[in-house]
């Protein structure tokens, strides 16, 4: 079938035929476009989809692995605000404030949020819920810190055998860090 492109409404099938999909939706038995895209037919789960023919923002889903900034690190919580989708080039349409549990940055026993991220330190996490408020983990591997400042002297931190240790400075500090810690290549994301 020749790739066909339609405008949001238009008429793709009807609900005896296929199912709606992503980018449809269905009214009356009819299952209409919700974008301007290509129409495409998932043989599969025999759903009518609309492709959209422009990049569409981020919505966050469960199970996203994402970069955040720490805004505040509390006894109990630590809150984010997500940055950016692996993956994904495009701005995140959706709430952006994240929080993440004590329980929910690592695998043992951990007192204090507060003593495992610091503000203004970036972090990658996995999404555990969206709504009804977007929660984060660091719980699993190679998920942590990637980027931390030093609480003295605001100098980035940089990976030693005993810790983290500002250069400038010569403060040491305690981070939970992800496996790659310092090496990530930020234009890359």
């Amino acid at each position: 079938m020749k790739p066909k492109l339609v405008m949001p409404g238009d008429q793709l099938s009807t609900s005896e035929e296929l199912l709606p999909g992503d980018g449809t939706f269905e009214e009356n038995g009819i299952i209409r476009a919700t974008r301007l895209g290509t129409y495409v037919i998932d043989e599969k789960h025999r759903t009518a989809e609309v492709k959209p023919i422009t990049s569409i923002p981020v919505v966050l889903k469960k199970g996203d692995i994402v970069i955040a900034r720490v805004t505040n690190a509390k006894e109990k919580m630590i809150i984010a605000e997500v940055k950016h989708v692996a993956g994904n080039n495009r701005s995140i349409s959706s709430d952006t404030d994240a929080t993440i549990y004590v329980k929910e940055i690592a695998q043992g026993f951990i007192k204090e949020a507060s003593t495992e991220y610091k503000p203004e330190d970036y972090i990658r996490a996995k999404v555990i819920q969206v709504k009804p408020s977007l929660q984060l983990e660091t719980k699993e591997r190679g998920f942590g810190a990637i980027k931390a400042l030093c609480s003295k002297c605001r100098h980035s931190l940089v990976k030693k055998s005993h810790g983290l240790e500002c250069e400038y400075c010569g403060n040491k500090e305690y981070r939970r860090i992800a496996d790659d810690y310092g090496t990530l290549d930020f234009q890359r994301l």
